[in-house]
């Protein structure tokens, strides 16, 4: 798992880097230049306190050089488990959806058992700064049932094939003032350990495309027993 996620992560950090040295970002949901009406369903987990606050420490050397870099608040840092609705305009789901949502979730999370997982580096991507995430196979195996189950039972399900275990903390407001300074934070910052924690509950929620605007539909405690 772990060398396919190294593979990913390059391919990830070269379109990314790519972007910053083109610096031709334009945000127009950030720049306020339109209204983000953009909402989605997702499954994610929290982060705990540590973790958050350790990334909180790279933002603020990231923003040194490029203040206009739009970094997440640490209340709205997250991992997504799955993404079941992509976040967009037209978003739109009726109760008896939604609570088929809920209840299938429910049903398979209680044969769930908690995951760990690892934060160490930051790499860039097309749209924002992540952290590089590795996982324990009980994620893996977890997304797998979720989305046979789903893609079953609920046509709506987006089949968006989510396989990173990454967690965005930064993203693109405009054109960067020192994108070659970027690079040289992120480079420096490629193996800083952020933290390891082990998920035991996870949160249906429909929120905005940031993450900023939540509502908690429901919560799930992960306590199967091996």
């Amino acid at each position: 798992m772990k060398k396919e996620l190294d593979s990913l992560y390059r391919s990830i950090d070269q379109k990314g880097k790519a972007a910053i040295l083109k610096n031709q970002f334009a945000d127009p949901y950030l720049c306020r230049l339109k209204p983000d009406s953009r909402l989605g369903l997702t499954l994610l987990a929290r982060l705990p306190v540590h973790v958050g606050r350790n990334i909180g420490y790279a933002q603020q050397k990231l923003r040194t050089a490029n203040p206009n870099l739009y970094c997440y608040p640490l209340a709205d840092l997250h991992l997504n488990v799955l993404n079941l609705i992509e976040a967009r305009t037209d978003f739109s789901l009726a109760p008896a959806d939604l609570a088929a949502y809920q209840n299938s979730i429910k049903e398979l999370l209680a044969n769930c058992r908690p995951f760990s997982v690892m934060l160490q580096g930051l790499i860039a991507s097309p749209s924002g700064i992540l952290t590089v995430g590795y996982y324990s196979d009980e994620l893996f195996e977890l997304r797998k049932a979720l989305r046979l189950k789903l893609a079953k039972d609920l046509p709506l399900v987006d089949h968006y094939q989510t396989a990173s275990g990454h967690v965005t903390i930064a993203r693109f407001e405009a054109p960067l003032n020192d994108p070659n300074g970027l690079l040289c934070d992120l480079d420096e910052m490629g193996q800083l350990r952020f933290g390891s924690f082990v998920v035991k509950q996870v949160d249906l929620v429909i929120a905005d495309w940031y993450n900023h605007d939540v509502k908690v539909i429901d919560e799930y405690a992960l306590a199967a027993l091996s």
